[in-house]
Protein backbone atom coordinates (compact mmCIF):
# COMPACT_ATOMS: atom_id res chain seq x y z
CA UNK A 1 0.00 0.00 0.00
CA UNK A 2 1.31 3.45 -0.92
CA UNK A 3 2.42 5.82 1.80
CA UNK A 4 0.37 8.95 2.39
CA UNK A 5 -3.01 7.30 1.60
CA UNK A 6 -4.85 5.68 4.51
CA UNK A 7 -6.34 2.27 3.88
CA UNK A 8 -10.08 1.86 3.49
CA UNK A 9 -12.36 -0.91 4.66
CA UNK A 10 -15.47 -2.34 3.01
CA UNK A 11 -18.15 -3.32 5.53
CA UNK A 12 -20.99 -5.64 4.56
CA UNK A 13 -24.23 -6.09 6.47
CA UNK A 14 -23.83 -9.81 7.02
CA UNK A 15 -20.18 -10.01 7.99
CA UNK A 16 -17.65 -8.32 10.24
CA UNK A 17 -14.63 -9.26 8.11
CA UNK A 18 -12.92 -6.23 6.53
CA UNK A 19 -11.69 -6.14 2.95
CA UNK A 20 -9.11 -3.57 1.82
CA UNK A 21 -10.26 -1.54 -1.19
CA UNK A 22 -8.48 1.35 -2.92
CA UNK A 23 -10.76 4.37 -2.54
CA UNK A 24 -13.91 4.25 -0.37
CA UNK A 25 -15.88 2.64 2.42
CA UNK A 26 -19.20 0.90 1.85
CA UNK A 27 -21.86 -0.25 4.29
CA UNK A 28 -25.22 -1.85 3.59
CA UNK A 29 -28.12 -0.24 5.50
CA UNK A 30 -30.50 -2.64 3.74
CA UNK A 31 -29.87 -5.18 0.95
CA UNK A 32 -31.16 -2.63 -1.59
CA UNK A 33 -29.27 0.41 -0.28
CA UNK A 34 -25.56 1.00 -0.65
CA UNK A 35 -23.90 3.94 1.10
CA UNK A 36 -20.38 5.06 0.25
CA UNK A 37 -18.50 6.93 2.97
CA UNK A 38 -15.29 8.74 2.16
CA UNK A 39 -12.35 8.96 4.57
CA UNK A 40 -13.00 11.61 7.19
CA UNK A 41 -10.28 13.64 8.88
CA UNK A 42 -12.23 16.72 10.04
CA UNK A 43 -13.80 17.26 13.44
CA UNK A 44 -17.07 15.52 14.31
CA UNK A 45 -19.14 16.00 17.49
CA UNK A 46 -19.63 12.26 18.08
CA UNK A 47 -16.57 10.43 16.71
CA UNK A 48 -14.99 7.32 18.19
CA UNK A 49 -11.57 5.89 17.37
CA UNK A 50 -10.53 2.26 17.75
CA UNK A 51 -7.92 1.94 20.49
CA UNK A 52 -6.40 -1.36 19.43
CA UNK A 53 -7.66 -4.23 17.33
CA UNK A 54 -10.32 -3.07 14.86
CA UNK A 55 -12.41 -6.25 15.20
CA UNK A 56 -14.79 -5.00 17.89
CA UNK A 57 -15.40 -1.71 16.13
CA UNK A 58 -15.87 -3.34 12.73
CA UNK A 59 -18.30 -5.88 14.15
CA UNK A 60 -20.35 -3.16 15.84
CA UNK A 61 -20.39 -0.98 12.71
CA UNK A 62 -21.44 -3.88 10.47
CA UNK A 63 -24.30 -4.79 12.81
CA UNK A 64 -25.48 -1.20 13.24
CA UNK A 65 -25.30 -0.49 9.51
CA UNK A 66 -27.58 -3.46 8.85
CA UNK A 67 -30.09 -2.52 11.57
CA UNK A 68 -32.96 -0.13 10.91
CA UNK A 69 -33.89 0.62 14.51
CA UNK A 70 -35.65 3.89 15.32
CA UNK A 71 -34.35 3.94 18.90
CA UNK A 72 -30.64 3.33 18.16
CA UNK A 73 -28.10 5.93 17.07
CA UNK A 74 -27.14 5.36 13.39
CA UNK A 75 -23.68 5.38 11.83
CA UNK A 76 -22.99 8.52 9.80
CA UNK A 77 -19.57 7.62 8.35
CA UNK A 78 -16.60 5.28 8.76
CA UNK A 79 -13.02 6.12 7.84
CA UNK A 80 -9.37 6.24 8.81
CA UNK A 81 -7.50 8.96 10.67
CA UNK A 82 -4.25 10.44 9.43
CA UNK A 83 -2.45 7.84 11.52
CA UNK A 84 -4.45 4.97 10.00
CA UNK A 85 -6.73 4.32 13.00
CA UNK A 86 -10.30 3.25 12.31
CA UNK A 87 -12.84 5.97 13.16
CA UNK A 88 -16.64 6.00 13.35
CA UNK A 89 -18.88 9.07 13.16
CA UNK A 90 -22.30 8.63 14.78
CA UNK A 91 -25.38 10.62 13.83
CA UNK A 92 -26.31 11.57 17.38
CA UNK A 93 -29.79 13.18 17.37
CA UNK A 94 -30.60 16.47 19.00
CA UNK A 95 -32.38 15.92 22.26
CA UNK A 96 -32.24 15.99 26.03
CA UNK A 97 -30.75 13.35 28.33
CA UNK A 98 -33.44 11.18 29.87
CA UNK A 99 -32.88 12.35 33.45
CA UNK A 100 -33.06 16.02 32.47
CA UNK A 101 -36.16 15.36 30.38
CA UNK A 102 -37.87 13.70 33.34
CA UNK A 103 -36.91 16.65 35.53
CA UNK A 104 -38.67 18.96 33.11
CA UNK A 105 -41.67 16.66 32.81
CA UNK A 106 -42.24 16.16 36.52
CA UNK A 107 -44.17 13.07 37.60
CA UNK A 108 -44.94 11.03 34.46
CA UNK A 109 -48.21 9.20 34.10
CA UNK A 110 -48.19 5.45 33.73
CA UNK A 111 -48.93 5.81 30.01
CA UNK A 112 -45.95 8.11 29.47
CA UNK A 113 -43.74 5.70 31.43
CA UNK A 114 -44.87 2.92 29.11
CA UNK A 115 -44.07 5.04 26.05
CA UNK A 116 -40.53 5.75 27.27
CA UNK A 117 -39.65 2.32 28.69
CA UNK A 118 -41.14 -0.11 26.15
CA UNK A 119 -38.61 0.74 23.36
CA UNK A 120 -35.76 0.25 25.85
CA UNK A 121 -37.06 -3.15 26.94
CA UNK A 122 -37.71 -4.19 23.34
CA UNK A 123 -34.05 -3.46 22.61
CA UNK A 124 -33.11 -5.51 25.68
CA UNK A 125 -35.07 -8.50 24.39
CA UNK A 126 -33.50 -8.09 20.94
CA UNK A 127 -30.03 -8.13 22.54
CA UNK A 128 -30.80 -11.36 24.39
CA UNK A 129 -32.11 -12.85 21.13
CA UNK A 130 -28.90 -11.91 19.32
CA UNK A 131 -30.72 -9.62 16.89
CA UNK A 132 -28.89 -6.45 17.96
CA UNK A 133 -25.32 -5.84 19.07
CA UNK A 134 -24.81 -3.02 21.56
CA UNK A 135 -21.62 -1.36 22.71
CA UNK A 136 -20.99 0.99 25.62
CA UNK A 137 -23.36 3.65 26.92
CA UNK A 138 -24.06 5.54 30.11
CA UNK A 139 -27.35 6.86 31.40
CA UNK A 140 -26.56 10.27 29.86
CA UNK A 141 -26.41 8.56 26.46
CA UNK A 142 -30.13 7.79 26.60
CA UNK A 143 -31.80 10.78 24.96
CA UNK A 144 -35.34 11.98 24.42
CA UNK A 145 -35.30 13.57 20.98
CA UNK A 146 -37.36 16.54 19.84
CA UNK A 147 -40.28 14.29 18.85
CA UNK A 148 -40.46 12.67 22.29
CA UNK A 149 -38.90 9.34 21.28
CA UNK A 150 -36.21 7.70 23.40
CA UNK A 151 -32.89 6.97 21.62
CA UNK A 152 -29.91 4.94 22.89
CA UNK A 153 -26.68 6.58 21.72
CA UNK A 154 -24.21 3.76 22.36
CA UNK A 155 -20.76 3.43 20.78
CA UNK A 156 -18.38 0.60 19.87
CA UNK A 157 -16.41 -1.28 22.49
CA UNK A 158 -12.66 -0.56 22.65
CA UNK A 159 -13.10 2.93 21.19
CA UNK A 160 -12.22 6.32 22.59
CA UNK A 161 -13.07 9.91 21.84
CA UNK A 162 -10.55 11.78 19.64
CA UNK A 163 -10.60 14.60 22.20
CA UNK A 164 -8.95 12.26 24.70
CA UNK A 165 -5.28 13.12 25.13
CA UNK A 166 -4.31 9.45 24.76
CA UNK A 167 -6.25 9.03 21.52
CA UNK A 168 -4.26 7.69 18.54
CA UNK A 169 -5.70 10.47 16.42
CA UNK A 170 -3.86 13.08 18.45
CA UNK A 171 -0.66 11.11 18.92
CA UNK A 172 1.04 12.66 15.89
CA UNK A 173 -0.22 16.19 16.52
CA UNK A 174 -0.32 17.17 20.20
CA UNK A 175 -0.90 20.81 19.31
CA UNK A 176 -3.80 20.05 16.98
CA UNK A 177 -6.74 22.48 17.43
CA UNK A 178 -9.02 19.49 18.02
CA UNK A 179 -7.43 19.17 21.48
CA UNK A 180 -8.59 22.62 22.52
CA UNK A 181 -12.15 21.76 23.56
CA UNK A 182 -12.80 18.24 24.93
CA UNK A 183 -16.05 16.51 24.11
CA UNK A 184 -17.90 13.81 26.06
CA UNK A 185 -15.76 11.37 27.97
CA UNK A 186 -16.08 7.69 27.17
CA UNK A 187 -18.01 5.57 29.64
CA UNK A 188 -17.34 1.90 30.25
CA UNK A 189 -20.94 1.01 31.16
CA UNK A 190 -22.42 -1.89 29.25
CA UNK A 191 -25.28 -0.56 27.11
CA UNK A 192 -27.38 -3.62 27.95
CA UNK A 193 -27.42 -2.70 31.64
CA UNK A 194 -27.99 0.93 30.73
CA UNK A 195 -31.24 -0.03 28.98
CA UNK A 196 -32.62 -1.49 32.20
CA UNK A 197 -31.28 1.34 34.34
CA UNK A 198 -32.92 3.89 32.06
CA UNK A 199 -36.26 2.06 32.17
CA UNK A 200 -36.02 1.87 35.96
CA UNK A 201 -35.22 5.59 36.11
CA UNK A 202 -38.46 6.29 34.28
CA UNK A 203 -40.55 4.14 36.61
CA UNK A 204 -38.86 5.58 39.70
CA UNK A 205 -40.51 8.90 38.75
CA UNK A 206 -44.02 7.39 38.59
CA UNK A 207 -46.31 8.10 41.51
CA UNK A 208 -45.62 5.43 44.18
CA UNK A 209 -49.38 5.22 44.78
CA UNK A 210 -49.83 3.81 41.28
CA UNK A 211 -50.51 0.06 41.65
CA UNK A 212 -48.33 -0.74 38.62
CA UNK A 213 -45.21 0.99 39.95
CA UNK A 214 -43.99 -1.60 42.45
CA UNK A 215 -44.45 -4.76 40.29
CA UNK A 216 -42.71 -3.09 37.34
CA UNK A 217 -39.86 -1.90 39.55
CA UNK A 218 -39.32 -5.43 40.88
CA UNK A 219 -39.43 -6.91 37.37
CA UNK A 220 -36.84 -4.40 36.14
CA UNK A 221 -34.61 -5.22 39.08
CA UNK A 222 -34.74 -8.91 38.09
CA UNK A 223 -33.97 -8.02 34.45
CA UNK A 224 -30.93 -5.92 35.34
CA UNK A 225 -28.61 -8.92 35.39
CA UNK A 226 -31.12 -11.49 34.19
CA UNK A 227 -31.61 -13.53 31.05
CA UNK A 228 -34.05 -13.39 28.17
CA UNK A 229 -36.85 -14.79 30.34
CA UNK A 230 -36.65 -11.95 32.87
CA UNK A 231 -36.33 -9.39 30.05
CA UNK A 232 -39.48 -10.66 28.33
CA UNK A 233 -41.33 -10.80 31.63
CA UNK A 234 -40.49 -7.16 32.37
CA UNK A 235 -41.54 -6.11 28.85
CA UNK A 236 -44.89 -7.91 29.08
CA UNK A 237 -45.58 -6.46 32.51
CA UNK A 238 -44.86 -2.91 31.34
CA UNK A 239 -47.06 -3.33 28.26
CA UNK A 240 -49.94 -4.60 30.39
CA UNK A 241 -49.67 -1.84 32.98
CA UNK A 242 -51.30 0.89 30.87
CA UNK A 243 -51.93 2.10 27.35
CA UNK A 244 -49.05 4.18 25.99
CA UNK A 245 -49.45 7.93 25.98
CA UNK A 246 -47.39 10.44 23.97
CA UNK A 247 -44.55 12.22 25.67
CA UNK A 248 -45.70 15.86 25.64
CA UNK A 249 -42.51 17.75 24.96
CA UNK A 250 -42.64 21.41 26.03
CA UNK A 251 -39.82 23.81 25.06
CA UNK A 252 -37.79 25.56 27.70
CA UNK A 253 -39.44 28.93 28.52
CA UNK A 254 -37.55 31.91 27.20
CA UNK A 255 -36.65 34.91 29.36
CA UNK A 256 -37.14 37.21 26.38
CA UNK A 257 -40.59 37.91 24.97
CA UNK A 258 -40.81 39.47 21.54
CA UNK A 259 -44.12 41.13 20.65
CA UNK A 260 -45.11 43.52 17.91
CA UNK A 261 -46.29 46.95 18.97
CA UNK A 262 -50.03 47.71 18.46
CA UNK A 263 -49.14 50.59 16.12
CA UNK A 264 -47.11 48.31 13.86
CA UNK A 265 -49.95 45.79 13.84
CA UNK A 266 -52.51 48.41 12.79
CA UNK A 267 -50.21 49.74 10.07
CA UNK A 268 -49.68 46.25 8.68
CA UNK A 269 -53.44 45.71 8.62
CA UNK A 270 -54.04 48.95 6.66
CA UNK A 271 -51.33 48.05 4.17
CA UNK A 272 -52.82 44.59 3.65
CA UNK A 273 -56.27 46.08 2.98
CA UNK A 274 -54.88 48.66 0.56
CA UNK A 275 -52.95 45.96 -1.31
CA UNK A 276 -56.08 43.81 -1.54
CA UNK A 277 -58.11 46.72 -3.00
CA UNK A 278 -55.41 47.54 -5.57
CA UNK A 279 -55.00 43.93 -6.68
CA UNK A 280 -58.61 42.70 -6.56
CA UNK A 281 -60.79 45.79 -6.55
CA UNK A 282 -63.26 47.41 -4.17
CA UNK A 283 -65.54 44.81 -2.54
CA UNK A 284 -69.27 45.12 -3.31
CA UNK A 285 -71.23 42.81 -1.07
CA UNK A 286 -69.89 39.35 -0.29
CA UNK A 287 -68.89 38.00 -3.71
CA UNK A 288 -68.49 40.96 -6.05
CA UNK A 289 -65.65 43.42 -6.58
CA UNK A 290 -65.42 46.61 -8.63
CA UNK A 291 -62.07 47.20 -10.34
CA UNK A 292 -60.16 50.11 -8.85
CA UNK A 293 -59.73 51.72 -12.29
CA UNK A 294 -63.49 52.06 -12.72
CA UNK A 295 -63.80 53.52 -9.26
CA UNK A 296 -61.16 56.14 -10.04
CA UNK A 297 -62.80 57.01 -13.41
CA UNK A 298 -66.15 57.38 -11.68
CA UNK A 299 -64.65 59.67 -9.06
CA UNK A 300 -63.05 61.87 -11.72
CA UNK A 301 -66.34 62.13 -13.65
CA UNK A 302 -68.29 62.90 -10.48
CA UNK A 303 -65.85 65.59 -9.38
CA UNK A 304 -65.89 67.12 -12.89
CA UNK A 305 -69.68 67.17 -12.94
CA UNK A 306 -69.85 68.86 -9.55
CA UNK A 307 -67.32 71.52 -10.60
CA UNK A 308 -69.23 72.20 -13.84
CA UNK A 309 -72.54 72.49 -12.00
CA UNK A 310 -71.09 74.92 -9.47
CA UNK A 311 -69.58 77.00 -12.27
CA UNK A 312 -72.94 77.24 -14.08
CA UNK A 313 -74.77 78.18 -10.90
CA UNK A 314 -72.18 80.81 -10.07
CA UNK A 315 -72.36 82.35 -13.52
CA UNK A 316 -76.14 82.51 -13.48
Amino acid sequence: MRRGRPPHVRLCANTSCPQVVPHSLEAHHTPATLVTMETRTDRHPDRWIATGDDTDVLTWVADRSAAAERHLVPVAAVGRTRTGCLGVDLDRPTGTPLVAALDRLGTPTTGVAVTLSVPLLELLVAVHDGAVLLGSAGIDDVLVDDSGAVVLCDRPMNATSPMNATSPMNATSPTSPTNATPTRTAHSTDATRTLVLAARTVWDRVDPADPAQRPVHDALQDALDGDDRTARSALELVRASAAPRPFRWTPVPSDLVFAESPTATRQDGLLERLRDVVEHGVPLGTDRRLPLRRVLVGLVVAVGSVVAALTLLGGG
